[in-house]
């Protein structure tokens, strides 16, 4: 293995065959929790796991407001399926409690 020095250098190196990014954007990286891996018959699944909370923190910082921010999460992000490797956004319990 060779020396990653970005988070996707890292899913580079260690998925090669997958293509795991479904944002694009290197600013969402910083949301990456890490990646899932689930037993499907004969192989693997994998998906890249987000901080439902960052993402919404991201799109802000790109210039939109909270409710934009959530607006565009929902329709363009959260609520858009984009194949067998759909990305996982988790919602830390202590985010909820604290709303």
């Amino acid at each position: 293995m060779g020396e990653a020095t970005t988070i996707r250098d890292l899913l580079a190196e260690e998925y090669p065959d997958t293509d795991l990014l479904f944002m694009t954007e290197d600013c969402y990286d910083v949301a990456i929790l890490g990646v899932s891996v689930m037993c499907c018959g004969t192989a693997n699944e994998f998906h890249v796991i987000y901080d439902w909370d960052r993402v919404i923190e991201v799109n802000m910082e790109c210039g939109m407001s909270e409710e934009e921010a959530l607006e565009y999460f929902d329709f363009n992000q959260g609520g858009a399926y984009v194949g067998e490797h759909t990305p996982i956004y988790i919602r830390k319990q202590q985010n909820i409690i604290g709303e």
